[in-house]
């Protein structure tokens, strides 16, 4: 079973879910740089959160070990009052490592309307970033590191071919005109089926696009997001038209790739030989009178009746910590 038994009785997550966070370690020599790195420069929100108890106990199992006690929570404003943003986040921890085979956990996405503002953007604050670059038929990209050293790919929303240059007053974080978005938080897989059968009929999100860039790039990209929308093309997820829509939308989707030649595994939040910086996922979810019995089983890792929260693992071992509306 790749399951773990809570508190929530449930077997199926409804479409009315919300990819609430990504949950990643810093150092806390590097906290305030990386404050300020969200804050300042990405232009996002910031929120404290308190995670743990008057005793020191942390509230929630996501949050093993978090120095200062609080969840440090970086977001955009939505773009659609329908959905909620979805923050990155942030607990203090010494005692991790960036440096470990197989990596599962890849990055997150800022969509921009326009990717050569933002690259000019990071550089005059400091931050080197390399020129965009269409890649084949997957985007107009480029990346860069944050002080932690985690990943970030700044992807517009156009194909470079298409790209519009928008009118109006550049007030937007980015120098963009429109406010940008964390458009995607990438992991990896090893199998595709399993992993498709839990995101959709496990977790209820939708299967929106599926990426594959050519035989020079042998690897398989699909993008779920808890929405009722349907791509220009649903017949055919894999369909180009359907990834600039994809990178358009107001919602943060969970990005998987498959490498056709992957390892057998990845290092994930549950591998047992070293702590890594990447800690888990959380979702949140209502509707809880049509849960059901199937999706916990046994291993209890958590019980909380009070606060709603259950933590589960993918196939392929990431943490998700899912919390019930009341």
């Amino acid at each position: 079973h790749y399951f773990i038994q809570s508190n929530l009785r449930c077997t199926t997550v409804m479409a009315s879910g919300h990819l609430t966070r990504n949950i990643l370690r810093v150092k806390p020599e590097l906290l305030s740089s990386t404050i300020s790195f969200y804050k300042e420069i990405c232009g996002m929100n910031y929120t404290r959160t308190t995670v743990a108890t008057p005793q020191g106990n942390v509230t929630s199992s996501a949050y093993p070990y978090c120095q200062d006690g609080v969840l440090h929570s970086f977001s955009y404003p939505s773009k659609d009052p329908l959905y909620p943003p979805t923050s990155v986040c942030f607990v203090t921890d010494s005692n991790f490592t960036l440096d470990y085979p197989n990596p599962g956990y890849w990055k997150i996405g800022i969509a921009v309307q326009d990717v050569d503002a933002a690259v000019a953007w990071f550089n005059a604050h400091g931050v080197h970033v390399s020129q965009a670059s269409q890649f084949v038929d997957v985007g107009y990209l480029t990346s860069l590191c944050d002080p932690q050293g985690y990943s970030i790919e700044l992807l517009q929303t156009t194909f470079q071919g298409n790209f519009v240059k928008a009118s109006g007053e550049r007030k937007a974080p980015l120098d963009q005109v429109e406010m940008p978005a964390l458009g995607q938080i990438t992991i990896r897989c090893v199998k595709t089926e399993q992993t498709c059968t839990f995101y959709e009929e496990m977790l209820g999100m939708k299967l929106l696009c599926t990426e594959v860039p050519g035989n020079r790039f042998p690897f398989t990209l699909f993008f779920f997001a808890f929405t009722p929308n349907s791509p220009p093309d649903p017949d055919d997820l894999s369909a180009v038209v359907n990834r600039e829509w994809v990178y358009s939308r107001p919602y943060t989707q969970i990005e998987v790739q498959h490498r056709h030649s992957s390892p057998t595994n990845y290092t994930t939040s549950s591998t047992d030989t070293c702590k890594i910086g990447h800690v888990g996922l959380g979702v949140s979810v209502g509707e809880t009178d049509k849960f059901q019995d199937k999706l916990f089983t046994d291993n209890v890792l958590m019980k909380d009746f009070e606060k709603r929260v259950a933590v589960v693992y993918d196939p392929d071992g990431y943490l998700i910590e899912i919390s019930c509306d009341p």
